[in-house]
């Protein structure tokens, strides 16, 4: 894998959820980035495409429905 890959992909419009699972999952060594918006998680995905994708399903504006 290059080396921007990263293994997983946090979506989620609340800041302490995706907080709490970056630090749980960094913890255990995996590479995390995070999303606010379905928006936010597409520029992330035009770049890499992740092993795993957290997906909030209820955010504002660009459901978790509408962004897969």
């Amino acid at each position: 894998m290059g080396r921007d890959t990263i293994d997983i992909l946090i979506v989620d419009d609340q800041v302490g959820v995706r907080r709490l699972l970056f630090e749980a999952l960094s913890d255990e060594g995996y590479k995390v980035e995070m999303a606010a918006s379905g928006a936010e998680a597409l520029n992330t995905l035009a770049r890499s495409i992740p092993s795993l994708i957290f997906l909030d399903m209820k955010m504002p504006g660009m459901t978790g429905i509408e962004t897969s």
